[in-house]
């Protein structure tokens, strides 16, 4: 079985000491109504920094962004597996245009980070030291 490949973008803008985090229309076949970081499947003959600020400016309209790095690899299981590469973002830019895809947007401080997203993301967030941005640990 293949596994399709997911880029996403944790944006952290140092300005607002905070990370980027969309909602996902309420319509969305995958998760209506969850918060995210921006990102999706890559195009053919993308690399996956191409698919990850591409997908950014998608979903986002920031197109100041620079990838510091890779923040963390993961498999997500399910009916199709999915490899998640998720890239470490930085910006100044502080507004945001929201694609059709998502109904809301909020930079995110640690507690926001907590209360909207998923507890694998959180985890995730910790284990690979990305909460430390934004706890000033």
């Amino acid at each position: 079985m293949e596994a399709k490949l997911i880029v996403k973008g944790i944006v952290y803008n140092q300005r607002l000491g905070k990370i980027l985090l969309v909602q996902r229309s309420k319509d969305d076949p995958s998760g209506p109504n969850t918060w995210e970081n921006p990102g999706g499947k890559l195009e053919p003959g993308e690399t996956p920094q191409e698919g990850a600020l591409r997908e950014i400016m998608e979903e986002t309209g920031i197109t100041d962004i620079t990838i510091d790095r890779i923040a963390y690899l993961t498999l997500m299981d399910g009916e199709r597996p999915a490899l998640l590469i998720v890239y470490l973002c930085r910006t100044a830019v502080s507004e945001v245009t929201i694609s059709d895809e998502h109904q809301a947007y909020i930079w995110a401080d640690e507690a926001k980070c907590r209360e909207l997203l998923p507890d694998s993301i959180i985890r995730d967030l910790e284990e690979n030291h990305v909460m430390e941005l934004i706890t000033g640990a």
